[in-house]
């Protein structure tokens, strides 16, 4: 069985504790599994950053986390993360064979492994797309039991685009499980629907079913970081926000963000975040680009090194144009100053904490951080829409 660190033990007795004393994460176990057995492998929709810490805080056994790579480039959270808690790398955006062996190694130890198969938080209380085909290829070739969690309130608890947390609860409900034996038996095509009709979450769906209280008074702080575009006069990066209230600063248009976290407008169409964002995210890649905008950090790597980034600036500007962004250095530059990159010739683009996009192009590693109140999600986005649907990749469900 899963042995767990001293320092999860510490955690556990310290922080946990206190998690669970205060009410604000709490454990069910709707499905009824024996979860001092396993090794399971753990399935979660993902919220925020504090996914792994919540759940582990109340489950019984230690879990080995897969987490992005990105965190083991700094040497202090490699040996925090990777040694002292054992999670296991993955480099988002881009098949990881070193992930798959590190994985059947930990079941064969007897570890369990949890994973968020999003790979990327939710910004509107949607999951984000999922490769239900794959998943159950990655399923089936562990033959290990799989748990499927839902995280219930912890987007209403701290949005992944909000600036404060909001007072409520957070429910680690271990919804379903599915046996080994059951994974085995079942075509890949069939295990695909039942994985996607288990881990199906969404915020506004469930928010329906409890009573929703989530308290803060400043709950729409943040929103200009998933609310790129405005629906009245359709400009980019004019969105401002203080307490409730969402306004353009280009035409003026208000909107209030309610205490159950809907929209009202007299001067915009959308009840929820999540059409808001739906229109927008069509929308973005009709654009021939974005205006130039301020930046804090530039840094690069080899795609294949797992050793530290180096910074090239911390002061920097960023523009897209013609399918081609723009990263131009300021006096504290330690390499080149000028930067082009394709949009064609990018591989992967993923966005990591603190408004960062991490992207490969050509095969070297690029990590772009925008300021704290800028919008990084729109770059993502025109990617996803414009450029990687245009090569047509896909196939998978």
């Amino acid at each position: 069985m899963s042995r767990m660190p001293f320092l999860i033990r510490i955690a556990r007795l310290t922080y946990g504790r206190m998690l669970q004393a205060k009410g604000k994460v709490s454990l069910r176990n709707e499905c009824g599994a024996d979860l001092k057995k396993g090794p399971y492998l753990y399935l979660i929709n993902h919220v925020g950053i504090m996914d792994p810490v919540m759940i582990s805080a109340v489950l019984p056994q230690h879990v080995r986390w897969v987490a992005g790579a990105y965190l083991f480039k700094n040497w202090f959270l490699k040996l925090v993360i990777g040694k002292w808690c054992t999670a296991i790398p993955k480099q988002q955006g881009r098949r990881d064979l070193s992930m798959i062996r590190n994985i059947h190694s930990a079941f064969k130890n007897g570890d369990n492994v949890g994973l968020f198969p999003e790979g990327t938080r939710t910004w509107d209380g949607e999951m984000m797309p999922v490769k239900y085909v794959s998943l159950a290829k990655f399923v089936k070739r562990y033959k290990v039991p799989v748990l499927v969690v839902h995280l219930e309130g912890g987007y209403a608890h701290h949005p992944r685009w909000a600036d404060f947390e909001r007072k409520g609860k957070v429910v680690v409900n271990v919804k379903y499980l599915l046996t080994s034996e059951e994974i085995e038996s079942a075509p890949v095509d069939e295990l695909s629907d039942t994985l996607r009709d288990y881990m199906h979450f969404s915020n506004d769906e469930w928010k329906q079913t409890v009573d929703y209280s989530y308290v803060c008074d400043k709950r729409a702080e943040g929103l200009q970081r998933l609310l790129y575009m405005c629906p009245k006069c359709r400009s980019l990066d004019t969105m401002r926000t203080a307490g409730n209230k969402i306004t353009c600063s280009s035409c003026g248009a208000i909107t209030v963000l309610d205490d159950m976290d809907n929209l009202t407008s007299i001067e915009t169409p959308f009840t929820t975040l999540k059409d808001w964002h739906t229109w927008e995210s069509s929308e973005i890649c009709k654009l021939e680009g974005f205006p130039k905008e301020d930046g804090v950090l530039l840094q690069t790597g080899d795609a294949n090194n797992d050793g530290e980034l180096q910074t090239i600036s911390t002061k920097i500007s960023v523009q897209l144009r013609n399918d081609v962004l723009y990263v131009d250095c300021g006096d504290d530059c330690q390499g080149k100053n000028h930067y082009e990159l394709p949009m064609s010739n990018i591989s992967s683009l993923v966005l990591n904490a603190k408004q960062t996009m991490e992207l490969f192009c050509d095969d070297v590693l690029y990590r772009i951080r925008l300021l704290p109140e800028a919008n990084a999600l729109k770059y993502q986005e025109y990617f996803i829409f414009k450029i990687k649907s245009a090569r047509n990749v896909g196939g998978d469900k």
